[in-house]
């Protein structure tokens, strides 16, 4: 299948800077960020046709563009336009595709994908997991929400990214999939973060611990990956950040809810990320909910 070949990316932060690396050399790619510098400094080291956009009207070009960006209020103001500012979807010629990669809102995602079809213009959700680490290995597991046709053709693409691009459902599905995904990881990281602490107040080495742990039945991608990277070495710098954790815990925590299913230990999860998220400080790091709770211990 053949790849489209001029592509816009939007939102260079720490996921997006390094997701943009592995596009295809012989794309053209259009970079935006609210930052005009930092997007010229990324373009400089990328090989290829590569331009530096400073207006929306300059993605008019594009085939397809990628937003990764902090939350579905960013993505609906780029997407949509807010006040006299039209939106990328106003912008963008029909038959282009536009890729949702941020951690967003199933349900405004939905709506997204339908506003932009109303403008000739196909949508696609598809969230990543695997953090900045993936995200610069190209190994970020992919889920994507969409039609068919559009997920196919959008492929090859993506796995310039990840190295698992799985479709999900329909429109919506790839963010829905996410939040719970996340609920699910930010709950292993709160228990995680308990049974060290008491590890600890016992006496135990937590290089120990961890050696021990991440070789048993408790090892998970925390102990294997956020641990010895941010944990353990007392860094606080795992690359994603506390809030946009906090806001997944509550995008899964919405799912859970509208299913009417019992969840204790989930509501219990994100009582307790709701509580590290009005202790830690703005620019906090996923990794400081550790740090948080060994600040209580005696």
């Amino acid at each position: 299948m053949n790849m489209d070949k001029v592509v816009g990316f939007i939102g260079l932060g720490a996921m997006g800077s390094k997701m943009v690396a592995h596009l295809p050399a012989d794309t053209h790619r259009i970079l935006f960020d609210l930052d005009t510098e930092r997007a010229q400094a990324i373009a400089k080291g990328l090989s290829g046709a590569v331009s530096v956009a400073t207006t929306l009207d300059e993605f008019a070009k594009a085939q397809v563009v990628i937003l990764m960006l902090p939350d579905s209020a960013v993505v609906d103001a780029v997407a949509l336009g807010q006040a006299a500012s039209p939106g990328l979807i106003h912008r963008l010629a029909p038959g282009s595709l536009l890729i949702d990669m941020s951690s967003s809102d199933p349900m405004r995602s939905q709506a997204l994908a339908a506003r932009a079809a109303e403008c000739g213009i196909a949508f696609l959700d598809a969230p990543v997991s695997g953090g900045t680490v993936g995200a610069e290995k190209a190994t970020l597991a992919i889920m994507v929400g969409g039609e068919a046709p559009d997920v196919e053709r959008a492929r090859g693409l993506l796995r310039c990214m990840g190295s698992q691009v799985t479709h999900v459902g329909g429109h919506g599905a790839g963010h829905a999939l996410k939040g719970l995904n996340n609920l699910l990881a930010a709950t292993i990281f709160a228990a995680t973060s308990e049974v060290f602490a008491a590890g600890e107040r016992f006496g135990l080495d937590p290089a120990v611990m961890h050696q021990v742990i991440n070789a048993s039945s408790g090892g998970s991608f925390v102990t294997n990956t956020i641990w010895p990277r941010s944990v353990l070495p007392k860094t606080w710098n795992f690359g994603f950040a506390l809030g946009l954790m906090h806001k997944d815990v509550g995008i899964g925590m919405s799912l859970v809810r509208a299913a009417g299913a019992e969840a204790r230990l989930l509501e219990e999860s994100a009582a307790l990320w709701d509580e590290a998220k009005k202790q830690a400080a703005s620019n906090a790091d996923l990794s400081d909910y550790a740090r948080l709770m060994m600040s209580k211990m005696p």
